[in-house]
């Protein structure tokens, strides 16, 4: 008999068990909420953006916008992506992102992505992909126009073969940094190119970045 009372009894913790993780199942997929890890937040940028299931290639930690914000750099055959996850009461939550379509032969494929608290610009970064088997140095440039139409360089970035990361045999390379403009006068104007030199420093690929996108936080 008691036997029998113990069996019920585990049968019955086992059923609450299953339906809970069924409840919360059915809370992350429907609601979008009560993610247990930020992996699962990416997984939801990717669905929304139609981008497939994507690996991992880093990570970056952004406390200027948020405490908990996550940067993902993740990838595919087809697919580069840049985007965003953070902690809240609610669980891990997505952000915003930007995908990059990689299924066009180009030397590079790249965009940027700026992360601003309010009406100011916290964090700027740019990010892809090195398809040019020739390319052994990339250079991105951000520029803006000002008021009086004048064009300016405002960052560079300089990058060697051996510093971009590699994920499934293809190069990536993710620059962060701090705009040293006014946000707010400037993001309507911003353009980026990214540029590849070969071992002599020519120049053999000119690509604008035409992916990139502001976002400001809530």
């Amino acid at each position: 008999m008691r036997k029998t009372k113990l069996s019920s009894r585990r049968r019955r913790t086992l059923r609450r068990i299953l339906i809970a993780a069924a409840a919360v199942f059915l809370v992350n997929r429907i609601f979008l909420i009560g993610l247990l890890f930020p992996v699962q937040a990416i997984r939801h940028n990717e669905e929304r953006e139609g981008a497939g299931r994507t690996a991992v290639v880093c990570r970056d930690w952004a406390p200027e916008i948020y405490k908990s914000q996550l940067v993902y750099l993740t990838e595919n055959e087809d697919i580069t992506m840049l985007s965003g996850a953070r902690l809240t009461y609610l669980g891990w939550i997505n952000g915003y992102g930007v995908m990059l379509d990689c299924t066009e032969e180009a030397p590079v494929h790249g965009g940027w992505l700026a992360w601003s608290e309010r009406e100011q610009s916290s964090i700027l970064y740019a990010f892809g992909r090195v398809d040019g088997p020739d390319i052994a140095r990339l250079e991105v440039r951000l520029q803006y126009t000002d008021w009086k139409g004048e064009d300016h360089t405002a960052l560079t970035w300089n990058s060697e073969r051996e510093d971009w990361m590699e994920k499934d045999g293809r190069h990536y390379f993710l620059f962060r940094t701090y705009p040293p403009f006014d946000w707010t006068e400037y993001h309507p104007r911003l353009d980026a190119v990214a540029v590849g030199y070969d071992e002599a420093g020519l120049d053999i690929a000119w690509v604008e970045l035409s992916n990139g996108s502001g976002s400001i936080s809530s």
